[in-house]
């Protein structure tokens, strides 16, 4: 997972993703005890191993969960595995 933002973000997959599929993404990060639950997610664009995902649906406590993440995020960049 890069470019991670409050709507969205890019994956790398081998896996190949058709643009409008339904996804569903957990974040795992070594912060979190728990990973990140995006319920509902579509993707948005698909090209050479990568794709773009669209966060639609998530519940209150995750999506400031990911607020909290991206704030430290500014601090330590997140890089791709």
């Amino acid at each position: 997972m890069f470019d991670l933002s409050a709507g969205g973000c890019a994956v790398t997959s081998m896996t190949m993703v058709h643009t409008g599929s339904a996804v569903r993404i957990l974040i795992r990060a070594t912060d979190l005890g728990s990973p990140i639950t995006i319920e509902s997610a579509a993707v948005r664009w698909s090209k050479h191993g990568e794709f773009g995902v669209e966060f639609l649906g998530l519940s209150e406590v995750d999506h400031n969960r990911l607020h909290r993440l991206l704030q430290a995020k500014t601090s330590y960049p997140i890089r791709p595995s």
